[in-house]
């Protein structure tokens, strides 16, 4: 019969374990995060003394099997985003200084998912420029 000492046994495991370990990384591993760019949106803001205007830029992130149904009813989106926004600038929602990119980014969120349930992880607001 042959016996281990602890150690030797310790060691065996240890061995033994690390393709596991290194196997188990591997699969845990998120999937790279897929990107839609629908591109810059420039909206009017409402002001009497002059012209001001506000350019967002909206990018969302998407699980890749969506990314071809996404680019298919690109049209759709970017008038969502154009509609939303512009709604958000005559409410006085976007203006400089008072922006809240939270509720920005819940609006367009609500309004895609209800166009395409489950097909958006994530709007991202890639830019905010007031002028």
């Amino acid at each position: 019969m042959i016996t281990l000492s602890r150690r030797s046994a310790l060691c065996l495991l240890a061995v033994a374990g690390c393709p596991l370990s290194a196997r188990a990384a591997e699969d845990a591993k998120p999937a790279k995060p897929t990107f839609v760019p629908l591109g810059d949106f420039t909206i009017n803001l409402p002001d009497d003394s002059s012209m001001s205007y506000v350019v967002i830029g909206i990018t969302l992130e998407v699980p890749p099997e969506a990314v071809g149904d996404m680019n298919d009813i690109a049209p759709r989106l970017k008038d969502l985003c154009i509609s939303r926004l512009m709604t958000m600038a005559a409410q006085g929602m976007l203006a400089p200084g008072h922006t809240d990119l939270v509720m920005i980014k819940s609006s367009l969120f609500d309004g895609i998912s209800r166009l395409r349930p489950n097909s958006v992880r994530q709007v991202l607001v890639t830019r905010l420029l007031y002028g």
